[in-house]
């Protein structure tokens, strides 16, 4: 009796120390809690940039996981160009450690759906217990086990496994849209930057063509409405520089928001740069993007995943098995005179059965629709990735024909006018600067086009540079040589 006690015992605690156990988990959120009662969100400028508090979860995360924690402050030098703002982008921008996290998570319910139930243990320590030849039952103990049928388990992590497949093509497309979004307002910044400089000496040029003006109209050779149409003209171009001043403030913050950066800090301005040819080959680009499109390939997971759910729902219709086994504690004494106190042991098995065709049949018929739904999406898919494909190549190749157009025939040809000319002003407003500004327009928006074509493709086109020009910057003329001769002999002509 002593002995059984002992065992009943030693059960109850290994029945306890189990339960305890498998309820304890290794991972605490203690941390989140912490920093989102004490760090609630605030975002505000002050003079060194946002005082949100982003980096105070991030970086204990990092620490406890064992992961390096990105810093906010990312040093962008003036050389660098625009793949110096590319690279920062993709260490630092938010919505890639997103995405990043998002196939981490997906890929952690593989084991989930793979492994097999828990197993299920029973034990009846008190109560009436039944009476047996060989004594009375003190305590009836059970284990049982769930096995799924051969291939349920398998195909339940396929499933899992192209939730992954579309989380991986989800992050490429992060990417490529944060590289093309960084592109993008990289060259919207290097355009108003460049737009800026020569609007000032657009208006440098246009106050000596006023002073010009009004040296005329005092000596008589020019009238008032000269000198008026010259004060418009200036103050068309102050506030021209008012809006690209604008502009090139909301290009930076957009720079720094994709870097994760104060949204006000300072960037250098952006180098001069030299024209990359684009290798433009439309049939290439259509096949790239059919392939490598990461759209493309999330589409082809998701008809696999309900390939597999069809797959799984054929399996449903097959019965799972449970094994057991019993072990029940007798005591020596009872009733029976022959009551020895054997213990009572057995094994037994048993099947659900899956007898409710309606519902397997539906699950078939879901999964076929989710095929043909799928199938649809990705025809749908490839003609508007054709359509941005072809769309962006047709761009690029029309601004990289204005561009070259700009700079070796219309710039240098305008420039030679008003070098040839005594005042720009009297000769007709000839002012060069406003086709270099639109070559700068032409370059950013040729750019811009690239990076939209990049994104439908899938990955970086060919390029090579430009093997007549080193560079795209044309060397603006002296904005005060001839004109100011001018304005001098007028002065002394007044005189």
């Amino acid at each position: 009796m002593a002995h059984q006690m002992r065992t009943v015992t030693g059960i109850l605690m290994l029945s306890a120390i189990l339960l305890v156990g498998g309820c304890a988990s290794p991972f605490d959120d203690d941390l989140y809690r912490t920093w989102q009662d004490r760090d609630p969100d605030q975002w505000q400028l002050a003079d060194n940039g946002a005082t949100h508090s982003r980096t105070t979860l991030r970086s204990r995360l990092a620490a406890t996981s064992g992961e390096s924690a990105s810093t906010d402050t990312t040093a962008i030098s003036r050389g660098g160009g625009v793949d110096g703002y590319v690279r920062a982008a993709l260490d630092h921008n938010p919505s890639i450690r997103a995405a990043e996290r998002r196939v981490k998570r997906f890929g952690a319910r593989v084991p989930q759906v793979t492994s097999l139930d828990d197993p299920m243990f029973q034990i009846a320590p008190f109560g009436d217990m039944a009476e047996t030849a060989s004594g009375q039952v003190g305590l009836m103990t059970g284990l049982s086990q769930k096995l799924p049928f051969p291939g349920k388990l398998d195909t339940r992590g396929r499933i899992a496994e192209q939730d992954v497949a579309m989380a991986l093509a989800d992050l490429r497309q992060t990417r490529l849209r944060v590289v093309a979004d960084t592109r993008r307002a990289y060259w919207s910044y290097y355009f108003t930057t460049r737009a800026l400089d020569t609007t000032r000496q657009s208006r440098k040029l246009l106050d000596q063509f006023k002073q010009i003006a009004e040296a005329e109209y005092k000596a008589g050779n020019r009238s008032q409405p000269d000198v008026l149409r010259a004060s418009v003209e200036l103050s068309n171009v102050d506030n021209e520089l008012i809006i690209l001043a604008q502009r090139q403030a909301t290009a930076r913050s957009m720079l720094n928001q994709l870097m994760d950066r104060p949204i006000d800090a300072a960037l250098p301005e952006p180098a001069t740069v030299t024209l990359d040819q684009v290798d433009t080959d439309l049939d290439v680009f259509l096949a790239r993007a059919a392939k490598d499109n990461p759209a493309i390939e999330a589409l082809h997971a998701r008809i696999e995943q309900h390939r597999q759910r069809r797959r799984l729902a054929r399996l449903n219709r097959w019965p799972d098995l449970t094994v057991s086994a019993s072990y029940n504690i007798v005591e020596d004494d009872g009733l029976s005179m022959a009551a020895n106190g054997d213990d009572q042991w057995w094994f037994g098995f048993g099947v659900n059965l899956p007898i409710w065709m309606e519902k397997y049949d539906a699950a078939e018929r879901e999964a076929f629709q989710g095929i043909l739904e799928g199938v649809a999406d990705l025809t749908a898919e490839h003609n508007r990735i054709a359509f941005q494909v072809q769309e962006a190549y047709l761009k690029v190749e029309a601004q990289q024909q204005l561009v070259t157009l700009f700079r070796d025939t219309i710039v240098p040809q305008a420039r030679q006018t008003v070098e040839a000319s005594r005042s720009g002003y009297r000769a007709g407003s000839v002012d060069f600067l406003n086709f270099e500004l639109m070559q700068h327009r032409a370059l950013a928006e040729m750019e811009q086009a690239v990076a939209d074509l990049e994104r439908a493709v899938g990955g970086q086109v060919d390029r090579h540079a430009d093997p007549d020009r080193s560079g795209h910057e044309p060397a603006p003329p002296s904005a005060s040589t001839p004109d100011q001769a001018t304005v001098e002999g007028a002065d002394e002509e007044t005189q």
